[in-house]
C-alpha cells in the first residue's frame, strides 16, 4: 500500500514543484490538495500541464479531513500559518508527519500542544547533518534555500575546526522564483531582466538567524556572526553562494582541503565536490535535488572560499523536503529524487 501524501498550499511554486516530483514517486500517492484561489476546482485547472496526470480536485482547508485522508501532510504555505495550522492537525492525529517548507520552526526545537503533554521534538531538516534526527522525528522545519548552499558548503571546514568561523563572509546569488508567485513589481521581466542587484543587505535578510543557528551548532554552539549580501539573478531558478573564510593553518593545502570535504560527503549522493578546475554552475543543478561543491585556497590571502550551487526550488525547497519524507517513511533516500539537470 503506497503512503498518502498531502500538500497544504498547492498551487503555490513550491506545491507545484512538489507535485511534479511525487506523481513520478512509486511509493507514494497524492490523497490531499488545498488551495484557496482553486478550491473545489481540479488541479490542472490552475496548472494545464497536469491534466490527464492528476485527476484529483483541491479541497478546502480543514484539519480533520487532512488527518483522516493522509500520513504526510507538506505545508508549503507563507510564513505564519503552520504555527497556528500545524498544532491543530497534531492534536487531531499525533501519529501525522509534518514537513513544513515556510521558516516558523526553524529556530524551534520543541512544539508544545498543551501542558499536559510532552513537547514534540522539531527536526532540522538537512538531511546531511541530521538524517538521524530526522527519521524519527514527525514534525520537519524544512531549510530555506539560501541557508541549505550555505551550510552545505561550510559543514566539513566548520566541523573539522579548518576556519575562522567569526571570518564567514557570504556572498550568494538567487533565481527570481526564490521570491514566490505573488506579483511584485521589483519581479516583473522588464524590471529583472538584463539587470543584476543587491538586496536586504546590512544583517537585514530573514535567512541570518537561520544561517547563523545552524553553523553556531556546526562550531561546536559558539555564537557565529556572518556577513551575508544577497543578489537578485535574472533567471528563473538557482542558488550560487560564494563563501569565504579565513584558514587556522596557513601551511594547509587546496588538495587537504578538497579531501576535507570529499571525506565529510562520501557517503552523501546529492553532494558532488566537483574536480579541480570545474566551477559549481547553476545550469548543471537546475531541475536536481543536487548540491555542487567547489573549495579552493587563495595563497595570496590564506582565505578559503568554497562555491555552492543548488536549485532554490527542488535541493532548495520541494526536493530536500521529499528526501526528508523518504527517510521518515523509511523509503530509499533518493527514490524519485535521482534525475539530472536539463540541458539546454
Amino acid at each position: 500500500m503506497k503512503h498518502r501524501i498531502g500538500i497544504i498550499g498547492s498551487t503555490g511554486y513550491t506545491g507545484v514543484v512538489l507535485i511534479r516530483l511525487l506523481l513520478n514517486h512509486p511509493e507514494v500517492e497524492i490523497t490531499y490538495l488545498s488551495s484557496g484561489k482553486y478550491s473545489d476546482k481540479y488541479y490542472f485547472e490552475a496548472y494545464p500541464m497536469f491534466y490527464d496526470q492528476l485527476k484529483i480536485k483541491c479541497k478546502p482547508l480543514e484539519h480533520k479531513i487532512i488527518a483522516k485522508e493522509c500520513d504526510l501532510i507538506f505545508l508549503a504555505t507563507p510564513n505564519d500559518f503552520a504555527k497556528e495550522f500545524v498544532p491543530k492537525l497534531l492534536k487531531e492525529n499525533a501519529k501525522l508527519k509534518i514537513i513544513d517548507l515556510s521558516a516558523d520552526f526553524r529556530l524551534e526545537s520543541t512544539l508544545s500542544l498543551n501542558k499536559k503533554k510532552e513537547p514534540i521534538k522539531i527536526t532540522y531538516g538537512l538531511p546531511e547533518i541530521y538524517r538521524n534526527e530526522i527519521k524519527y522525528s514527525n514534525l520537519i522545519a524544512n531549510p530555506g534555500c539560501y541557508p541549505t548552499s550555505i551550510i552545505l558548503g561550510l559543514a566539513p571546514l566548520l566541523k573539522n575546526k579548518i576556519i575562522n568561523p567569526d571570518s564567514i563572509i557570504i556572498d550568494s546569488k538567487s533565481g527570481t522564483s526564490g521570491a514566490g508567485k505573488q506579483p511584485k513589481q521589483e519581479l516583473q521581466f522588464c524590471e529583472v531582466n538584463e539587470s543584476f542587484s543587491a538586496y536586504k543587505l546590512g544583517g537585514k535578510h530573514r535567512h541570518i538567524p537561520e544561517i547563523e543557528n545552524e553553523i553556531s551548532k556546526l562550531s561546536s554552539g559558539k555564537k557565529i556572526n556572518v556577513l551575508f549580501s544577497p543578489h537578485l539573478l535574472p533567471v528563473n531558478r538557482g542558488i550560487l553562494s560564494t563563501i569565504y573564510a579565513d584558514l587556522y593553518n596557513p601551511k594547509i593545502s587546496e588538495k587537504e582541503i578538497k579531501n576535507i570535504f570529499g571525506n565529510f560527503y562520501k557517503n552523501e549522493f546529492f553532494v558532488k565536490i566537483l574536480p579541480e578546475d570545474i566551477y559549481a554552475n547553476i545550469k548543471n543543478i537546475r531541475y536536481t535535488n543536487f548540491c555542487h561543491l567547489t573549495p579552493l585556497k587563495d595563497e595570496r590571502t590564506n582565505k578559503v572560499i568554497i562555491v555552492s550551487t543548488i536549485d532554490n526550488m527542488v535541493k532548495g525547497a520541494s526536493g530536500q523536503a521529499i528526501q526528508n519524507m523518504n527517510i521518515m517513511l523509511s523509503i530509499k533516500e533518493t527514490t524519485g529524487l535521482e534525475n539530472l539537470g536539463h540541458l539546454p
